[in-house]
């Protein structure tokens, strides 16, 4: 009696007016997958702490960081061995023919190829550093200091999060089970000959129902396909013609091809059975090739989030201690900046305006007739961005430019620490400023879009919507704030340039007419063709096109509007673009600064 009490209290808990058995399901499983991969990346990094104690008892290469150049040609070799090992795998690998991975230029080919090659250099060069003794013997100084000290409690109370979500979360065992069949996901593809015929041929497959996640054939004529054979299947039953013209999706989910495992011979199909016949009819005049390729996935595909997860910290990890171990002199400065910044009130005013804001933002009604999570996501992007190069520029101006006035930079420079870097110094410890300001927006705004389809659900009289849908929703976001971010460190670093010229009034007039014009840019362009008999017109529009970032680069307003996925290869163009432009503001500020008159 006792423990029916129990349940019954405990089914009408409610958290912000949400039900334990539904809504609180719906709205905390994202976080709490979110949660899980903070407790991931905790144990990488605690075996990350346990690899670098070991290491560094190694006598052949704890001291090869003492020799930095040394330490670099080493790197690049290891880069160089592991890039000749992962290539094969990554040509090895099979896509499906939406992706159009196949069709890439060989600019793209170059492009991954070089990005693989400074992955596998990072990896390697921090292998060098956590070898170190002196890294074995300033780690736990390190972990105290700085960034990772707020990024340590942030990644703690995730993974709090993900310890509560154990008792909260739905099906918990089969979501660690998907999490366990990761590694064996991917794509598995059959090539098929055809000859003219109308006479169905039976080729062999292997396809467990179950793990499809999406199925695709692509083929150079006309063929029909089935899973069942063509005499066995209803009357009434038509197959689809495809064609070469396009590529024909398969979703499990809908009707289609799958269809014909259960109108045919095979009706009580269950989830876990194996299609091993496909049955093709080339009913063009020509031969065909035909492929058919089929993408598995776990039963629940969100746990990739997870991995991403712990994949991101270490990352903010490693990089922290590498750049603090391999150029002290420029990360004293970073350090010294990054203090000075999170110290100011307008970073606690940024901080705590934003977070209320995004969180407001939720009930705002935008009476946009069931499209306001859309809304909402372009609000609160465009929100964190202004946020974040407003907090960027103020920085710059207090940290460059009034130093400079006021002389503190001379004082600094005469210690021994070139320009160089004291300003690289610089706009590296604003842009850890940001990444701090960044995370907490991105932890607040994604909780809130993971409720709002709850919420708007409730609004409307509906029924809870699943908690795969609020994943969706918020996961979807994650793209949008990582462009967000990217645009951040441009406008940065454009600011880092003017500061060691102008003072913060002419930093922030310059910025918001680069910001204006960044973001007009590809319209600029459009009307310069429409005007092509007017050549000032094509001048100009040039000319801002060449000067001005395309910041529209980093806007996914598009792809909030149609609903659809950011791709991971658009993120990485974005990455090579923000990289190059950030580079070039940092060569115009060295510039700039190297002939300035501090006295």
């Amino acid at each position: 009696m006792v423990n029916e009490l129990s349940i019954q209290n405990l089914q009408s808990f409610t958290l912000l007016g949400l039900e334990l058995s539904a809504g609180l399901e719906a709205w905390f499983t994202p976080l709490w997958l979110i949660g899980i991969g903070a407790m991931l990346g905790l144990v990488l990094i605690i075996l990350l702490w346990l690899s670098s104690q070991l290491l560094s008892k190694v006598d052949r290469i704890n001291m090869l960081l003492e020799q930095p150049k040394k330490a670099l040609l080493i790197a690049a070799g290891i880069a160089v061995v592991l890039s000749v090992i992962v290539i094969p795998f990554r040509l090895g690998s099979v896509s499906m023919p939406s992706t159009g991975i196949e069709n890439d230029t060989i600019l793209s080919h170059l492009m991954k190829m070089i990005g693989l090659y400074l992955t596998c250099l990072f990896v390697a060069y921090s292998f060098l550093v956590l070898a170190w003794r002196r890294t074995a013997r300033e780690l736990p100084l390190i972990l105290r200091e700085g960034m990772l000290m707020p990024l340590f409690l942030i990644v703690c109370t995730l993974a709090a999060v993900g310890l509560i979500g154990t008792v909260v979360a739905p099906d918990t065992s089969g979501i660690v089970g998907s999490l366990f069949k990761l590694p064996s996901s991917g794509v598995t593809s059959y090539q098929f000959e055809l000859s003219p015929s109308d006479t169905p041929v039976a080729e062999t497959v292997d396809i467990s129902v179950g793990d499809v996640g999406g199925m695709e054939i692509e083929t150079t004529g006309a063929i029909q396909a089935s899973f069942t054979p063509f005499d066995q299947l209803p009357e009434h039953f038509k197959l689809d013609d495809i064609t070469s013209d396009s590529i024909y999706r398969v979703s499990p989910y809908e009707p289609g091809i799958l269809e014909t495992i259960t109108q045919g011979e095979d009706g009580d199909l269950t989830a876990k059975s194996v299609i091993s016949k496909i049955y093709l009819s080339n009913v063009g005049p020509d031969p065909a090739t035909v492929g058919v390729f089929v993408r598995y996935v776990p039963q629940y595909s969100q746990v990739v989030c997870i991995p991403v997860t712990a994949l991101g910290i270490v990352v903010i990890f490693l990089v922290y201690i590498v750049q603090r171990m391999a150029s002290p002199r420029m990360f004293a400065v970073a350090l010294s900046t990054f203090k000075s910044e999170v110290a100011q009130p307008l970073f606690a005013l940024v901080v705590s305006g934003g977070v209320c804001a995004l969180i407001a933002f939720v009930w705002i009604p935008y009476n946009t007739f069931g499209e306001d999570i859309k809304m909402l996501k372009d609000t609160g992007l465009t929100l964190i961005l202004v946020l974040s190069i407003v907090l960027a520029l103020w920085s710059a101006s207090t940290s460059v430019a009034e130093e400079i006035e006021g002389r503190t930079a001379l004082t600094v420079l005469s210690k021994p620490l070139n320009r160089r870097s004291f300003v690289i110094g610089k706009y590296v410890g604003i842009v850890w400023t940001l990444l701090l300001v960044y995370l907490v927006f991105s932890i607040v705004f994604m909780a809130a879009v993971a409720y709002k389809p709850i919420y708007d659900a409730k609004e409307a009289s509906m029924g809870t919507p699943e908690w795969q849908t609020c994943y969706l929703e918020m996961i979807r976001l994650a793209p949008g704030l990582v462009l967000a971010f990217m645009e951040a460190l441009v406008f940065t670093a454009l600011s880092v340039a003017i500061s060691t010229r102008l003072p913060l009034l002419a930093n922030m007039t310059i910025c918001l007419v680069i910001y204006a014009l960044g973001h007009l840019t590809p319209l600029v362009v459009e009307s310069s063709m429409e005007g092509a008999g007017f050549g000032i017109i094509r001048f100009f529009a040039q000319l801002i096109a060449t000067v001005f970032p395309n910041l529209e680069l980093f806007n996914i307003q598009a792809a909030i509007s149609a609903g659809v996925d950011v791709p991971f290869v658009y993120l990485g163009w974005a990455f090579s673009y923000c990289a190059i432009y950030s580079l070039i503001a940092m060569l115009l500020a060295l510039i700039m600064f190297e002939d300035r008159d501090l006295a």
